[in-house]
C-alpha cells in the first residue's frame, strides 16, 4: 500500500471520528431515506476537497474504491448530485462548530487574523484576461481566518462574497470563538478604534496591530490609537506570518478555486477546505487533539 493511500485512510478515519464527536445527528430528520448518514456525506465532501475533484469525477472515483466502501460502510455509490444537494441543505454553522471543536482543548493562545480571496468563476483566467482586457475582474470569495501561530491550527473561519474590507469580519469572528487570547495579531488593515477597544475590553487581550500614519492620527482624533507606538512588538508581530502560511498551504494542497455556483454553497466549500486543512494538521501531529474524544458512539441527537 502506498504512502498516499495510508494518508487518505487516516484522513477518513480522523474525519469520521471528529464528526461523530461533534454530536451531529446521523440523519437530518426522521423522514430521511436513510440511504446515507450525514457523517458519511460530510467525510465524502472532505475527501473530495482533499483530492481536488469535481462532483462527477469524485462519484466515479468512489465506484472503484473498495476501501472507501469498507471504511464508511457505504451501502451504495452516491450519485454526484447527492453530495451537491447535501452541501446545499447542510447548515453552515454546523461546519463552523466542527472546525471550532478541534481547538476547544486549547486554553490561552495567540490569535493571528488575516484574510484572502478564492477564485469563484468557471471562466478560465485566459478568457477573463482577453474579454475583460480594459476592466478589473473582481468576482471572488473572501475568507477571514483566526490562526494559532504556534500550532498552525485554524481556530475559526468566516466567509463572504468579495470585495470587502478586511476589518468587516474582525469583531464577529473573534466574538464567536470561545478562547482566551493573549495577543491578537493583525496587519495595519485592521487598525481602528473599534477593534482596539473590542480586543482590550471584551477579549481581555493585547492588540498587536500597527497604527497607520494618516491625518486623523496626527490630529489627535481617536483616543484609543493616539498614544500607541506606530510599530507594535516586533517579536510578537512576526507571528502574523503564520496566517499567510496557512493560506498558502490551503491553496497549494487543496486548491484556490471553487467549483460551486451558489454563494451559500461556495461559503460551505471554503469552510470544508478549512476543515480539511485542520484534519491534515491533526493527522501530522496527534498531540493537538485528544484521541479519546473521537468516540465511535453514534448519537440520535438532531442538530
Amino acid at each position: 500500500m502506498s504512502k498516499r493511500q495510508n494518508r487518505i485512510k487516516k484522513l477518513i478515519k480522523l474525519a469520521l471520528g471528529l464528526v461523530r464527536a461533534s454530536r451531529i445527528a446521523r440523519y437530518s430528520c426522521k423522514y430521511s431515506k436513510k440511504t446515507f448518514t450525514q457523517h458519511q456525506l460530510i467525510v465524502l465532501c472532505v475527501l473530495r476537497v482533499y483530492l481536488k475533484m469535481d462532483y462527477r469525477s469524485f462519484a466515479d472515483f468512489i465506484l472503484f474504491s473498495n476501501d472507501l466502501f469498507y471504511l464508511l460502510k457505504l451501502k451504495r455509490r452516491p450519485h454526484f448530485t447527492t453530495l451537491q444537494k447535501f452541501l446545499k441543505r447542510f447548515g453552515s454553522r454546523l461546519l463552523d462548530s466542527i472546525i471550532e471543536s478541534i481547538s476547544q482543548q486549547l486554553r490561552k493562545v495567540d490569535a493571528a487574523v488575516d484574510s484572502s480571496g478564492f477564485t469563484s468563476s468557471y471562466s478560465s483566467r485566459y478568457y477573463v484576461m482577453r474579454v475583460n482586457r480594459d476592466t478589473t475582474y473582481r468576482s471572488f470569495m473572501k475568507m477571514s481566518i483566526v490562526v494559532d501561530p504556534k500550532r498552525k491550527l485554524l481556530l475559526g473561519v468566516k466567509c463572504r462574497k468579495g470585495p470587502a474590507h478586511d476589518t468587516k469580519d474582525f469583531i464577529p469572528l473573534l466574538r464567536r470563538l470561545k478562547h482566551r487570547f493573549r495577543n491578537v495579531i493583525a496587519d495595519a488593515a485592521y487598525d481602528s478604534c473599534k477593534n482596539f477597544t473590542f480586543v482590550e475590553k471584551e477579549l481581555g487581550a493585547t492588540p498587536v496591530i500597527p497604527v497607520r500614519q494618516y491625518s486623523s492620527h496626527r490630529s489627535g482624533r481617536g483616543k484609543i490609537r493616539r498614544y500607541r507606538p506606530l510599530l507594535p512588538n516586533k517579536e510578537v508581530y512576526s507571528r502574523r506570518n503564520m496566517a499567510e502560511t496557512v493560506f498558502s498551504v490551503i491553496k497549494r494542497k487543496l486548491g484556490g478555486d471553487l467549483t460551486s455556483r451558489l454563494i451559500e454553497v461556495k461559503k460551505k466549500e471554503m469552510k470544508l477546505k478549512a476543515l480539511t486543512y485542520n484534519l491534515l494538521v491533526l493527522n501530522d501531529d496527534k498531540s493537538l487533539f485528544i484521541v479519546e474524544r473521537i468516540s465511535t458512539e453514534p448519537t440520535d441527537r438532531i442538530i
